[in-house]
């Protein structure tokens, strides 16, 4: 357990929930994260499998206020259906001391994998992460950067 020197780490750890098998070279928070979720491997020419789970999302590079940081997510490809649709998506930042912004359960009686919404931020730089869940592929995660000038939690 080395590589979980401090309570962050071990918090980051849990929360994507792995095996906690070291790696030489590679630290248990990555391995945990490449086990734990999809990634879309090239943003730019994804296939048909990531097009469906990538997740656009809108938040300002810079936010004035923390505690009122504007963040939308939709996935415009992502079908509906009841045996293949979105259960949840989660918003989660490491940096602050509230970590979890925010779980939203959805359904295919919603329409559409959208959600628009404000979560509080640390001052600073944060990264936010957006954890997708599909019921048939299981999560997919994306993260964005933002500064934030005062404020936050």
């Amino acid at each position: 357990m080395t590589d979980l020197t401090t309570r962050r780490d071990f918090l980051r750890y849990a929360m994507v929930g792995g095996l906690m098998v070291p790696i030489t070279g590679v630290s248990l928070i990555d391995r945990a994260y490449a086990k734990a979720f999809n990634f879309i491997t090239d943003p730019e020419n994804p296939n048909e499998l990531e097009k469906m789970h990538m997740a656009k999302v809108t938040l300002p590079p810079v936010v004035e206020d923390g505690s009122q940081a504007p963040i939308q997510v939709e996935m415009n490809h992502h079908p509906m259906d009841d045996d293949h649709y979105i259960k949840s998506i989660q918003l989660v930042s490491f940096n602050d001391p509230v970590q979890t912004k925010g779980t939203f359960y959805l359904s295919p009686a919603n329409g559409e994998a959208f959600l628009s919404t404000q979560i509080r931020l640390n001052g600073g730089e944060s990264e936010v992460w957006v954890i997708s869940e599909c019921n048939q592929h299981g999560r997919w995660a994306t993260s964005r950067y933002t500064k934030v000038a005062a404020g936050g939690c």
